[in-house]
């Protein structure tokens, strides 16, 4: 018996693994999961978390294994100690695979029709929990392994990454028990086919048409190694760096133009020479320019430090975004209070700040909603900026610290999704890679390799909100509704057969 629990588990946890990049196989997602399902269909109580516990272990432990070249090369974290770090990281997000594993033991043995959907909505909700809790890092959600599959790709606009997760979970239930011969498990497999056929087909109506809007834009990748990039002697390198490519942007019709997070190494208002130069150029050249510096403000005795983002505008506008959702253990150390030692492990001196709602930046023709680093990665930031006004998203981040591993195709695609679901285009500029410029639909336009310095130009027709960006993650509701149904009809189901039955019809 034990054989083959390994292998059940192993099986899901390679099918997780190859769904997302770099690997990218996104369809064996829609079976991924039928290993552990008939595992845990055999067991119970702690056998069965544990069970689901390890397959999620092994695929976030190897997906998030970039972590640790961020944390031993910049963060002096030796070996084995960075693998014990990525090793709890997983540890703590395998745990909700492991409720979803347990939980779902009694209805697995059951064919009802909420059974069925018992599973997916508890998938659904703890996807949900897991993106902000104990930290948040939404990485990997289950839907966004079908970022790249471009039929399936409308389904994005009508019910966002969520809703994605929660019918490749059904999928695989279905597919489960059609393995298992119960009856009624191909029609019910085919009806959620065809619901997904129409699904997809309104997603691809909706966004069809554009806004009729169309931008030139450019995206510049400075290529300036992690290691150097805050030296002083660099200041001025990166200066002429990313103004040679923009130059050369110009030169090729681009009106906006987009550096990556930190392009300037150094405190942009500190250095108003710098800053006048630079303003001077946008104005002559009548573009838009949006690029990352750090900042800081004295709010009385205290200083804030702010991971920020800049518009400069041709009729001299100046504007900014403080990234408002900062990184765990790399922009701040969460508890603090019992974590003070791991202070140390965080490259630069102090946590930064958080900044606070400002809207879409007065770009032309129209707004636009600047996402730091991995704000690309959370659904509600991109379908706020878009609910707002923006026509168009710029994600601007510094993946240097990820090295050639598969965190940059892994962030790429999140982001790639942000503009799937909301309709709109998306512009990338990542210091190092992977930069790139997607259209309205989630496409990858064009893109620079990961370590190459270069620019990117490309005509983007500007989008409007989608469905999901008017009415949100409302599949998350549709699972609060069908797991109070599924309790309720349990709880009840049980006082029906107990003496509470016959106190409730008679009173005694």
């Amino acid at each position: 018996m034990i054989a083959p629990v390994i292998t059940g588990i192993l099986a899901t946890s390679l099918l997780l693994v190859l769904s997302f990049p770099r690997p990218d196989l996104g369809f064996l997602s829609f079976i991924s999961l039928v290993p552990l399902l008939w595992v845990v269909s055999r067991l119970q109580g702690v056998r069965a978390f544990l069970a689901g516990w390890s397959a999620a272990w092994v695929w976030f432990f190897v997906s998030y294994s970039w972590v640790s070249h961020s944390i031993s090369r910049f963060g002096d974290v030796p070996f084995p100690l960075d693998q014990a770090v990525i090793a709890l990281l997983a540890g703590v997000h395998a745990l909700y695979p492991g409720l979803f594993a347990v939980f779902s033991v009694p209805f697995l043995r059951q064919t009802s029709t909420w059974g069925l959907f018992f599973l997916p909505s508890l998938w659904v909700l703890l996807e949900l929990v897991r993106a902000w809790v104990p930290a948040p890092f939404p990485w990997v959600p289950l839907g966004a392994s079908l970022w790249k599959i471009s039929f399936l790709r409308p389904l994005f606009p009508v019910m966002g990454v969520y809703g994605v997760s929660f019918f490749i979970v059904l999928s695989n239930v279905l597919v489960w028990k059609l393995f298992r011969r119960e009856r009624g498990a191909a029609g019910a497999l085919a009806a959620v086919l065809a619901v997904l056929a129409v699904l997809t087909a309104a997603g691809a109506a909706v966004t069809g048409k554009g806004s009729g809007e169309t931008i030139r834009a450019g995206v510049v990748q400075g290529n300036i190694e992690q290691d150097v990039k805050w030296a002083e002697p660099m200041v001025d390198e990166a200066i002429r760096v990313h103004m040679k490519l923009t130059e050369m942007a110009v030169d090729q019709g681009a009106r906006l133009i987009v550096w990556p997070e930190t392009a300037l190494p150094f405190v942009f208002e500190s250095e108003p020479a710098i800053a006048a130069s630079i303003s001077r150029y946008v104005a002559r050249h009548g573009i838009h320019l949006i690029f990352g510096s750090p900042a800081f403000e004295f709010i009385g005795e205290e200083v804030f430090i702010y991971n920020r983002a800049y518009h400069l505008g041709p009729d001299g506008t100046t504007e900014h975004y403080d990234k408002i959702v900062l990184v765990p253990f790399g922009e701040y150390v969460p508890f603090r209070r019992f974590l003070g030692f791991v202070d140390r492990l965080v490259p630069g001196e102090g946590d930064f700040a958080r900044g606070t709602w400002k809207g879409p930046m007065s770009t032309r023709p129209v707004p636009s909603g600047a996402l730091i680093c991995f704000e690309a990665a959370f659904p509600s930031l991109a379908r706020r900026e878009v609910r707002d006004g923006s026509g168009i998203l710029v994600n601007i981040t510094n993946d240097g610290w990820f090295g050639k591993t598969w965190g940059p195709y892994q962030h790429l695609a999140l982001a790639s999704v942000r503009s799937a679901e909301n309709g709109v285009p998306l512009l990338r500029a990542a210091n190092t890679g992977i930069s790139a410029i997607v259209d309205r639909k989630g496409r990858v336009l064009e893109r620079i390799p990961l370590d190459t310095r270069g620019l990117i130009v490309a005509d983007v027709e500007t989008g409007g909100p989608s469905l999901y960006t008017r009415f949100g993650d409302w599949i998350v509701f549709v699972a609060l509704a069908v797991i109070t149904v599924n309790v309720s009809i349990r709880v009840f189901g049980r006082i029906a057969k107990s003496p509470i039955r016959d106190f409730l019809r008679n009173g005694k």
